[in-house]
């Protein structure tokens, strides 16, 4: 409920109904059609094709990384580790 207050010393009460209320700005800010264009997902389609599932330059280099005693650096390893000890512990909240 609105009170009307143009007439000076006798408020109203009115309800408003929303279907009925129409504003410049409700239809300046009313959404637009959402569309989709899919003139290039064949092409992307296509490219994903080419693709290698199995990229051997990728997997030689996750093997070595894999056996290197230095990787990753102890920088990062240190940085995540600050992370995690910084981050809230979810396991602590109450439903």
């Amino acid at each position: 409920m609105i009170t009307n207050t143009n007439n000076v010393g006798s408020p109203q009460t009115h309800a408003i109904d929303p279907r009925r209320a129409k504003t410049s700005s409700t239809a300046a800010s009313a959404p637009k059609e959402d569309t989709l264009s899919t003139s290039n997902a064949n092409d992307l389609k296509a490219a994903l094709d080419r693709t290698e599932t199995l990229r051997p330059d990728v997997v030689e280099r996750a093997s070595h990384l894999a056996v290197d005693m230095n990787y990753p650096p102890r920088q990062i390893i240190e940085q995540v580790a600050s992370l995690i000890a910084a981050s809230h512990d979810l396991s602590e909240e109450q439903d």
